[in-house]
């Protein structure tokens, strides 16, 4: 059969993380495994209703949106779990500060103890799993964080996992990444990814190649704004922050992920 593509989306109201469940004939491919304690068993839930076993998972990227829900799937590290060694020494080095940051805010939602990837792919290796045919292609630091991932389908280049490297009608998170690698990055992948037919994010809805050219349009009015509301110093104060949240939420009204207005200084000096 043709592989169908299951997409959850998380009903946990601030960061809606996508996980997509991958159906082939006979078993079934989870790739990236959200957040929260409800939406990872909600997660596991859709993939049980379809009657097949899970053969294996696929992480994009170490932030907890996209791989605390884990522990909710593989609990023991029951079955293949893949990703990058960059992606795992990433989970490994933030796990502690990722539960010291938001553990309080979500309280019982936060999943408290992470597992980890237990099968260690390199980059552009192809592995087969429920019988489909992926390769992952290593972004590198040009991304939302330090390690990113792309996650292809190659059976009839049906699709790209591409977890935060693009965003879909949703603010970017760029606290954690290279702003200027993450613009060279969509013009280095633009070509790669236009091969495939829908391009699946980690946030929004699924899109084509159209998409790259949008996400580089954010980051050009992105760029104009935050040396406009800070007077060409790209140093922000708390009045110069406010007014580049006043800009972006004007330009883009109907996105989701706001809350990522308060970080994109992405590493930049702050002043009061």
């Amino acid at each position: 059969m043709t592989p169908r593509i299951h997409t959850y989306v998380s009903k946990e109201p601030m960061v809606r993380p996508n996980a997509f469940v991958v159906e082939a004939g006979e078993e079934l491919v989870i790739v990236d495994t959200t957040l929260t304690m409800s939406d990872s068993k909600a997660l596991k839930q859709m993939a049980n209703s379809l009657r097949k076993p899970v053969a294996g998972i696929l992480l994009t990227h170490g932030h907890p949106d996209h791989i605390a829900g884990t522990t909710n799937i593989a609990p023991r590290g029951e079955m293949p779990i893949y990703a990058l060694r960059s992606v795992h020494d990433v989970m490994k080095a933030s796990e502690q500060a990722k539960h010291k940051q938001w553990s309080a805010l979500f309280k019982d939602e936060w999943v408290p103890k992470w597992v980890y990837p237990n099968t260690i792919v390199a980059p552009g290796e192809r592995v087969t799993v429920a019988g489909l045919t992926f390769t992952v292609v290593d972004v590198g630091a040009g991304g939302d964080s330090d390690a990113n991932s792309i996650w292809l389908l190659e059976n009839d280049n049906l699709a790209a996992f591409v977890g935060d490297f693009l965003y879909s009608d949703n603010h970017a998170y760029m606290m954690d990444g290279s702003i200027l690698r993450w613009i060279a990055n969509l013009e280095r992948f633009g070509e790669l990814l236009g091969k495939y037919a829908t391009l699946y994010v980690g946030h929004g809805p699924a899109s084509d190649q159209a998409l790259i050219r949008k996400q580089q349009q954010y980051f050009e009015t992105a760029s104009t704004a935050v040396l406009e509301a800070t007077g060409g110093s790209a140093v922000f104060t708390d009045d110069s922050k406010k007014k580049y949240e006043e800009m972006m939420l004007a330009a883009y009204p109907g996105y989701g992920f706001t809350l990522t207005m308060s970080t994109y200084p992405c590493r930049a000096k702050n002043s009061k």
